[in-house]
């Protein structure tokens, strides 16, 4: 099981119920999740797997699933090791560390939710809402989380992976919506399920392209192309799968960010904004990232002034967000307006530690012209 994305929708489920927990509870389990995730920042995993609730998870992978008695036993035997590389496999490709940021935290009663950004290279970003339960001294227990990057719950994902190591006919047809297919086109959807598991896109494609139209709207069939599309940058392809991923579950935000990697490249700014849009919504935070991401993509479709706002909303938003002062110099930058663009300079000087020369910034193609302003040159003599 080396390939491990694909989409699900919300499992419904019940949970046991715990003693209510207080103010104080519920701020040490803040402390003690944001301990998880630095520990995760410093490349550990030892405390994630020990919060982590492994039967109510494992539950959840198996709900409703045919999973062979030899994937699960294999699949249990080695819970964390399989954990952890589920975990670290369901991000962006990074050049850099991948690292962890809680945004929210909620909690009401014994339950509680947990929003964390994660900033890969490029400034690449995935989410995680984190489904927790705070047991009686305060301490935060993993259930479940749903990832914005690949868009599924982690258990979702993780039992699609299960079922497609040894997709039986009982399996793949539990699989679809429509149960009665006949014994060829469940062959078919086993062989793609296959080509899934085994990293093999072209095999995909081939099978792909050889079902019926029936099949090929099958829910699972839209998210496996669309994925796989964007994975393999085939821009052809992709616009086929946005178009049926519409079609099969219109307006839906667990699917911004992916569709960015395709939006973007091809210069659907306009679109690419509008999803990112949705994923605030969905999410129900405010944070930096996102407003900055919208001001790049206003920018890059020459909207001045939207990208502007953008990049300011991300400032109000989140003031120490490092990215957002870089989004507000590039937009002052591109509109001409140097002295406002020596106010980012400043703030990314005093603020993050860079020195912001004129060297530097003609080794960057956005701030290059900035350079050889009289309002940057007296900033920078002033400073020096």
């Amino acid at each position: 099981m080396t390939w491990k994305n694909g989409f699900a929708a919300l499992i419904a489920s019940c949970f046991f119920l715990l003693p209510a927990a207080h103010g104080d509870e519920i701020d040490e389990a803040r402390l003690q999740f944001e301990g998880i995730i630095k520990s995760l920042n410093e490349n550990s995993f030892d405390r994630f797997l020990r919060a982590v609730d492994k039967n109510e998870l494992t539950t959840r992978i198996y709900a409703n699933r045919i999973i062979e008695p030899q994937v699960k036993k294999a699949f249990s035997s080695d819970f964390n090791g399989s954990l952890q590389q589920m975990y670290v496999s369901s991000f962006p490709k990074s050049k850099k560390e991948i690292l962890g940021k809680v945004i929210e935290f909620q909690a009401e009663g014994a339950r509680a939710r947990a929003v964390v950004r994660f900033v890969s290279s490029g400034y690449r970003y995935s989410y995680h809402v984190y489904d927790l339960a705070i047991d009686g001294k305060g301490r935060p227990v993993i259930l479940d989380w749903l990832d914005y990057y690949q868009g599924a719950w982690f258990s979702d994902e993780a039992g699609r992976a299960l079922v497609m190591a040894m997709p039986g006919k009982p399996a793949t047809r539990n699989m679809l919506t429509n149960k009665d297919v006949g014994e060829g086109e469940i062959f078919q959807m086993g062989e793609l399920f296959k080509a899934v598991r085994d990293d093999q896109g072209e095999r995909f494609f081939q099978i792909y392209d050889g079902l019926d139209e029936a099949l090929k709207a099958e829910p699972i069939a839209v998210r496996l192309y669309f994925q796989l599309s964007i994975l393999m940058r085939d821009n052809i392809r992709s616009e086929a799968a946005v178009a049926r991923l519409f079609d099969t579950f219109p307006d839906d935000g667990l699917y911004s960010l992916r569709l960015l990697e395709f939006y973007l490249p091809t210069r659907q700014y306009g679109k690419a904004i509008a999803g990112l849009a949705r994923l605030q919504e969905v999410l129900g935070v405010e944070e930096g990232a996102i407003d900055s991401l919208k001001a790049s993509a206003a920018l890059a479709n020459g909207d001045l002034e939207d990208a502007e706002n953008y990049a300011q909303a991300a400032i109000a938003a989140e003031p120490s967000l490092e990215v957002a002062w870089w989004s507000l110099l590039r937009v002052r930058t591109r509109a001409q307006d140097y002295e406002g663009a020596t106010e980012a300079l400043a703030r990314l000087e005093d603020d993050f530690g860079h020195t912001l020369d004129a060297t530097k910034l003609k080794k960057d193609r956005y701030l290059k012209v900035l350079a050889d302003q009289q309002a940057f040159i007296d900033w920078r003599a002033a400073r020096d």
